[in-house]
């Protein structure tokens, strides 16, 4: 058996066991030495630079110093002026304007306000005398201004009252409905006493304290508009159980039950029938226009008259309110 022969062996590479050059780097070459002339400038810019980084800070604290100095400074002449102005004669107060006051002297209006003549026009502003003047309970409204170099003009509006209200103590009601005062020894008393209300109701209930006030105020109003307060003067406005309203007229007394507003055409129809009355020589001794069905009937008890003037049974007045002062 014969053995395979084997492959001749390829030639050997003749570039294979060549050795390769690598070529170096071209190496760059050294920088030329700068001068000493360069060197020194580039000294001088780095120096330079960091004397900016510190002058930036200086220059921000030395204008806050500036503006502290012109500050204080102001702070300083602002007070020297102040005390200038408030000791000056020249800012004395040499005339008081006042219009408005009818039932309050202008003394009492002057020193509730806090001003005077002779005093530094500085010392109270307008606004200052127009919260003191506010604080006065006769005082509704007041309004207050200052001209230099020593002027003040005062207009006050004073409350109106029209009513006085007993409950535990007499109060003054105003004619916008609002109480605004206990009654004092200078106060007038010669109004109408409001009479009947709850005291507990009237201090708990804001909205039953200002309806039935209102309806109070507008029913005297009312009374005055149809001319009957010329002829028989309110002496006491009495609130029912129900919240109608009733007065007492003239001497000796009428009782007239109103009931509940509108009033106009109920005291049209009273005005009537006094006048009719006054023409027979006769005085009623209570009259009732509170008829909610036929409101155009009056009722009417002629005083020493067993029978009413008009058919119509009705029922006799209540009781007044036990301990009402009227005036």
């Amino acid at each position: 058996m014969k053995r395979a022969r084997a492959a001749p062996a390829p030639p050997p590479d003749p570039k294979r066991n060549r050795r390769v050059r690598v070529k170096a780097e071209p190496v760059a070459p050294a920088p030329p030495r700068r001068s000493a002339r360069e060197r020194l400038a580039a000294v001088r810019a780095r120096a330079l630079g960091a004397l900016a980084k510190l002058k930036r800070p200086a220059e921000l604290a030395l204008r806050a110093v500036v503006v502290v100095a012109i500050g204080a400074g102001a702070v300083a002449l602002g007070r020297l002026v102040e005390r200038h102005v408030r000791t000056s004669p020249a800012f004395e107060v040499t005339e008081i304007a006042l219009e408005g006051h009818v039932r309050l002297a202008r003394e009492a209006v002057l020193e509730q306000a806090g001003l005077a003549l002779g005093q530094n026009v500085f010392d109270v502003s307008p606004e200052e005398a127009e919260a003191a003047l506010a604080d006065h309970p006769w005082v509704a409204e007041a309004n207050v201004t200052r001209r230099l170099p020593g002027t003040y003009a005062i207009t006050v509006r004073e409350r109106r009252p029209v009513a006085l209200l007993a409950l535990s103590d007499v109060f003054l009601v105003a004619d916008n409905g609002e109480v605004f005062k206990v009654v004092g020894d200078d106060d007038p008393i010669d109004l109408p006493v409001i009479t009947g209300i709850d005291r507990a109701r009237f201090t708990r209930d804001r909205v039953y304290r200002t309806s039935i006030l209102l309806e109070a105020v507008a029913l005297l109003s009312d009374y005055r508009g149809a001319g009957l307060a010329r002829r028989e003067t309110i002496g006491e406005l009495h609130v029912e159980r129900d919240d109608g309203l009733s007065v007492y007229i003239g001497e000796p007394p009428t009782y007239v039950r109103l009931g509940h507003g509108p009033f106009r055409d109920k005291l049209g129809r009273l005005r009537t029938v006094l006048e009719e009355l006054a023409a027979r020589g006769a005085r009623a001794e209570y009259v009732y226009l509170d008829n909610a069905r036929r409101p155009d009937r009056v009722t009417v008890r002629v005083r020493d008259v067993a029978e009413p003037a008009i058919a119509e049974a009705a029922p006799a007045p209540r009781e007044r309110a036990a301990g009402a002062a009227l005036p």
